[in-house]
């Protein structure tokens, strides 16, 4: 009776640790499945937005290829679609937030291509009509090409602004005098002779229609009388021309703000009172200025 009594007992608990193992084995692959469709679903997200900049694309070369006095336009807006299109496509681990990113940055874009498709319909319509009656109506082909000229000075101008609009500006532009302690530590200063090196803070801003990437950023340094200090060589600004640059860096950048720290240290003779000129340069162009004052020492202290 006892070994019966055994026996049940071993069979409840075998049938109890299977129903364990089951319960188990199910959990487990009900969240595998979770997390294999959270994953799927980004991708999804990813293929999607990449598949709506290629028709964006394809849109704009078939404007393109209709040889419209908004070519250069349209040109540049399909090198900001392709050039986003593979960041998402390069994209190494697929997230939400910068998904989200990315499709705001779409959003912009596809707002311009709609704007810039509609003038193109129109500018194609009014040229054929000018075709049309150029033969039968003379006064309105004067009228019309007057017209056409107002269009393409528009044209010239919104490619500017586009331009314009995806300049990295820059902000909160702050020099600060550094002196040496003992230690190895630098500690702020507003002593001309006492400083040993000059920091340069400053932010690049937010701008989702700029091309992400690596950006080139030099610092011009000036002394009270114009001349540029420490020069360690020349970089060419967006006119073509060159100039000198005290320091420089490489950053990456991402469309969103980052803040960008460069120390230039003292070479040679000691500062002098006076007002230094700073200046930073974002791709060859000035995107920031500020001043840095710099005092004489009270006896020599």
């Amino acid at each position: 009776m006892e070994e019966n009594k055994k026996s049940s007992n071993n069979k409840a608990l075998l049938i109890a640790l299977t129903i364990l193992l089951l319960a188990l084995i199910g959990y487990t692959f009900y969240n595998n499945n979770d997390h294999k469709e959270a994953v799927q679903f980004l991708q999804d997200e990813k293929e999607q937005i990449i598949g709506n900049l290629t028709a964006m694309e394809d849109k704009y070369d078939i404007a393109i290829a209709q040889n419209t006095s908004l070519s250069d336009s349209l040109t540049i807006e399909k090198e900001k679609i392709v050039a986003l299109r593979d960041s998402v496509e390069q994209m190494s681990k697929v997230n939400s937030k910068t998904l989200r990113r990315y499709r705001n940055q779409m959003s912009s874009l596809k707002s311009t291509n709609e704007r810039l498709l509609v003038e193109v319909d129109s500018l194609r319509l009014t040229n054929n009509l000018l075709t049309e009656e150029k033969d039968s109506i003379n006064s309105q082909l004067v009228f019309q090409t007057s017209y056409n000229d107002t269009l393409v000075a528009q044209n010239i101008d919104l490619a500017k602004k586009v331009e314009i609009g995806g300049v990295i500006n820059v902000e909160n532009v702050k020099v600060s005098a550094m002196k040496m302690r003992t230690n190895g530590k630098y500690t702020d200063t507003n002593k001309a002779q006492k400083t040993d090196a000059i920091k340069v803070d400053f932010r690049l801003m937010e701008n989702e229609i700029a091309t992400p990437g690596d950006k080139d950023a030099y610092i011009v340094l000036m002394d009270p009388n114009g001349k540029v200090i420490n020069a360690k060589g020349t970089f060419n600004l967006s006119d073509g021309a060159e100039a000198k640059y005290t320091d420089h860096t490489i950053v990456n950048y991402e469309n969103s703000d980052l803040d960008v720290v460069m120390l230039v240290e003292r070479k040679g003779d000691k500062y002098e009172k006076g007002t230094y000129p700073i200046q930073v340069f974002v791709d060859g162009k000035l995107a920031g200025e500020a001043n840095l004052l710099l005092n004489d020492s009270f006896l020599g202290l």
